[in-house]
């Protein structure tokens, strides 16, 4: 039994050089392949994903309203602000005058909303936070049925609160 163990290990050792000349190999080749590439489609080494929703919403082609903005339009009628969190989420606190509009609930809720929305509607969209891609799930499924006017809050709920601003609980905006 200690010869068999043995034996693999030496195999494992003659083995050794050839793998990692092998996997040398795999990264220079990948190296050049993203080299040859044209500039723009050329994979990046590294990426800041502190700002990957907005980032995205900008090449979905959906605005983004940043903090001091969202302050402006959180008190005005015309403006109808769509919570993508989960109900529980929502209850538990959300920004003054939100809708609790979960992106798998859409159909079924748009409808409570019919007095107040017209395909010309502002619609500001957020959900938990920087990392959160269901407001911007949301704000892509809204543009679908047909509302031009959607734009979206990347901070979120969670910049929302951090930076102070009035909360209101419930299931009521």
């Amino acid at each position: 039994m200690a010869e068999s163990t043995a034996g693999r290990r030496a195999a494992f050792l003659r083995m050794l050089p050839a793998s990692a000349t092998l996997l040398a190999l795999a990264v220079a080749l990948g190296v050049a392949a993203n080299l040859v590439r044209p500039a723009a489609t050329r994979l990046p080494w590294a990426s800041d994903w502190s700002r990957h929703i907005e980032t995205q919403a900008y090449r979905a082609g959906v605005p983004v309203l940043f903090l001091p903005g969202v302050r402006e339009r959180a008190g005005n009628p015309d403006w109808l602000i769509c919570d993508a969190r989960t109900p529980e989420q929502y209850a538990a606190g959300h920004l003054p005058g939100a809708w609790n509009l979960p992106l798998e609930e859409v159909d079924a809720r748009l409808g409570a909303l019919a007095a107040r929305l017209t395909l010309q509607s502002e619609l500001l969209v957020y959900c938990g936070g920087a990392d959160c891609t269901d407001a911007l799930e949301l704000a892509l499924k809204l543009r679908q049925l047909g509302f031009e006017r959607v734009t979206l809050y990347p901070g979120g709920y969670a910049e929302w609160v951090e930076y102070g601003g009035e909360v209101r609980t419930g299931d009521e905006p």
